[in-house]
């Protein structure tokens, strides 16, 4: 039987794999349509650039830069709680715990 960890741990991999999988066949339908698309004669003039504006591709980089930022903030403060958790909970049981001079009464 599969510990708490390994099963959390098979799961996220399984959705990882699947979200991947999903990726792969949403790419592979824009190739498809890019290339249906290039098929037909165009009569429309080239798309105007917008100066000064950064790529899609760059947005995206820029985004991402930003939420592994922030997902590494919210990282350290969840383990801080935790650690704040984890000595409370040993604080506890430690007071909890009967004092040798209340064994011997």
């Amino acid at each position: 039987m599969p510990t708490y960890t390994e099963y959390i741990e098979k799961v996220q991999e399984d959705v990882l794999n699947q979200i991947k999988e999903a990726q792969d066949a949403s790419l592979k339908s824009f190739a498809s349509l890019r290339e249906m698309a290039g098929s037909y004669p165009t009569s429309v003039s080239a798309m105007p650039k917008f100066e000064g504006f950064p790529t899609p591709s760059e947005v995206i980089e820029q985004t991402f830069d930003f939420a592994e930022k922030f997902l590494e903030l919210r990282k350290a403060y969840t383990l801080k709680v935790a650690e704040l958790v984890e000595t409370a909970q040993k604080q506890f049981v430690e007071a909890a715990r009967p004092s040798k001079a209340a064994k011997h009464n």
